[in-house]
């Protein structure tokens, strides 16, 4: 899709639940199909059981006679696959908990997708301000929770502002910070848990996420920044009150 059409997917996704749900559902369908634990091979002394369980007969009958019993039942394992795989796909999809029990990747993935579109779509801030004072106050009545907001000018992060954005089934408050014209994204949810956790890392295609929970609070951090400068980003965050 363009730019245009996936802004507009993107808005009708934040009022239907059903396409939500569809979507999730596909999400968690094809990470697990994509999971090298489900994909086999046929091994040859298989083939050659069912074969010889076959009744003897001439080369032609017997042509048809394996197109008619070994096609159809390869296609069981198949079928078995994907419908278990919707299974748990499901499961997974009621868990929408934490990092680890999404399978951090996929989860990460989607926050990489959600820093890039908000940089393609011209709608990286809702409420463009540095002052954390108009940010934080501007959350209030669009969710169900206050996200902390800080400013870190003064260490090298400095706050341009917030918008609302969509991640893991749920509606979270965004932060934008930049670093040396680079954009860091801090997406910031409640935490089920309530546990505060260290940071999990992940990386893909230049991308650097880091992950972590603290005072109720689920904290994803995403840029194109170096490793050393988003985690040097992440220990401020995490040192607040």
């Amino acid at each position: 899709m363009d730019v245009a059409a996936a802004i507009l997917v993107k808005r009708h996704l934040r009022d239907c639940s059903q396409c939500q749900q569809l979507l999730e559902a596909r999400k968690a369908l094809r990470a697990l199909l994509n999971n090298p634990q489900l994909q086999f091979e046929v091994p040859d002394s298989l083939r050659q059981k069912i074969q010889s369980a076959l009744p003897v007969a001439t080369p032609s009958a017997r042509h048809r006679s394996v197109e008619r019993s070994v096609i159809p039942w390869f296609t069981v394992p198949l079928a078995l696959a994907a419908a278990l795989a919707v299974v748990f796909g499901l499961q997974f999809l009621n868990q929408r908990g934490t990092f680890d029990r999404w399978g951090g990747n996929a989860l990460a993935e989607e926050v990489i997708s959600s820093h890039v579109r908000s940089l393609l779509a011209a709608h990286l801030l809702d409420v463009p301000s540095s002052d954390q004072h108009t940010v934080k106050p501007w959350f209030d009545g669009k969710l169900k929770f206050s996200p902390p907001v800080q400013d870190f000018t003064t260490q090298g992060f400095p706050l341009m502002g917030g918008r609302l954005d969509y991640i893991n089934g749920r509606e979270v408050a965004a932060l934008v910070y930049h670093r040396n014209k680079h954009i860091i994204n801090l997406f910031i949810a409640p935490s089920e848990s309530g546990r505060t956790e260290a940071v999990r890392s992940f990386a893909k295609d230049g991308y650097n996420v880091l992950h972590w929970d603290r005072d109720g609070f689920e904290f994803w951090a995403v840029s194109d920044v170096s490793a050393g400068d988003l985690r040097a980003f992440a220990d401020l965050e995490m040192r607040q009150p």
